[in-house]
């Protein structure tokens, strides 16, 4: 008897328990606003795309850096064998004693002046392209993000409204079949009538869990999307403001499609492809920049006798060069470079014509939304349909 009392009391603790803790966890109410400012911040494909901008402006200030100078420094210590000299014909070796302690130190600086008339500011402007075309699919990435979280959004709202609707009428089914199963006791009814209200609340209950099982899975994808922990329930919550827009026209809509970071990414990729043909041919183009350097040596060598001494010499001039093979082998570069911005050009027509084609067919889609909310508001006033109109 007394472990059926600790049961119990158990139980009853446990279910209180459960109870209070899903009490505690409030739905978390969000505005379409606060939708989108969480994907910006805590989105995976958002975060990964900011962060390809950042390597796009680091490797741009890198290509800048191409028009400080290269220094280089370059020391060394090294043991000096003994010299042998030798005849003409290799007879009579003669040994000549050598200081054995070598030592080097050489500095020099290159300052380019004219690199292929365009071979560095055209790396650099390939560079600022490739940030600009990083930050447009940033915008890109995080709007695509953003739509596809509204829609999730709005279907969670959609369903919940409906998982509701079905509740109420399962309730009121319920309640239907209690009354006709005492009216059939009474003689005022036919069983047949309870038993199609008994099928019809099968079918209720069955839609009603589809229904049910739908909001969990967006509310979890929402939760995925915007990277909350697993267990928060979401609210949907349409501000009165984001309703009853005007319609603008699809005249208005096709000429805000001109502003698509689509085709800004399109037109940026054009003037890549650009810069790239000046850079190809920069390459077949002589380099010219300013030297200098100091270097010195010991001991002194180059001399009779050898002098255990070092040698300091310095040089300033101007240094020129080509690669000559550059002007056979790179026609074909050439060639590639110029079809690829011929392509970027069609490149940039089919993604007008898609962006076009896409604007009419939302704006049809948001006609008929429209119409179709007209509609249902000329209907009556409430969502839940009378049970007892069911055959």
């Amino acid at each position: 008897m007394n472990l059926r009392r600790l049961a119990v009391w158990l139980l009853l603790t446990g279910s209180s328990f459960v109870v209070c803790r899903l009490s505690a966890q409030k739905p978390l109410r969000l505005t379409i606003d606060e939708l989108f400012r969480r994907v910006e911040q805590s989105n995976v494909n958002v975060k990964a795309a900011q962060k390809d901008v950042t390597i796009s402006r680091q490797q741009e200030k890198t290509a800048t850096a191409k028009r400080l100078p290269d220094i280089s420094l370059e020391a060394g210590v090294n043991y000096l064998g003994d010299a042998t000299l030798l005849e003409r014909d290799f007879s009579k070796p003669t040994r000549s004693p050598m200081p054995h302690l070598g030592n080097s130190l050489s500095l020099s600086l290159y300052q380019p002046l004219y690199a292929g008339g365009e071979e560095i500011a055209a790396g650099i402007r390939k560079r600022r392209f490739q940030t600009q075309i990083a930050s447009t699919d940033l915008k890109i990435v995080t709007d695509g993000i953003k739509i596809e979280v509204l829609g999730c959004y709005l279907d969670l709202l959609k369903n919940r409204n409906l998982l509701g609707v079905y509740e109420e009428n399962i309730k009121l089914t319920k309640q239907l079949i209690s009354e006709m199963t005492a009216r059939s006791e009474q003689g005022l009814a036919l069983s047949n009538d309870v038993t199609r209200y008994e099928l019809n609340l099968s079918n209720l209950t069955y839609d009603r869990n589809t229904i049910a099982n739908a909001v969990e899975h967006l509310n979890y994808s929402l939760l995925v999307y915007l990277g909350f922990d697993e267990g928060t329930t979401i609210e949907p919550y349409l501000d009165s403001n984001n309703l009853n827009l005007p319609d603008l026209g699809l005249s208005h809509w096709k000429q805000e499609s001109k502003l698509s970071p689509k085709l800004k990414r399109s037109e940026l990729a054009y003037s890549r492809a650009k810069n790239e043909e000046q850079i190809v041919r920069s390459q077949m183009l002589p380099s010219i920049g300013l030297t200098a350097g100091n270097t010195l040596e010991g001991p002194i060598t180059n001399g009779r006798p050898v002098l255990d001494n070092n040698l300091n010499t310095w040089w300033v001039g101007v240094k020129l060069s080509m690669n000559l093979s550059a002007l056979y082998k790179n026609n074909n570069s050439l060639k590639a470079a110029k079809t690829e911005t011929a392509k970027q050009i069609d490149n940039r027509q089919v993604q007008q014509e898609e962006i076009d084609r896409q604007v009419d067919q939302m704006y049809k889609y948001y006609i008929e939304a429209r119409e179709q909310v007209e509609t249902q508001k000329k209907k009556r006033g409430t969502a839940i349909y009378d049970i007892r109109d069911v055959e």
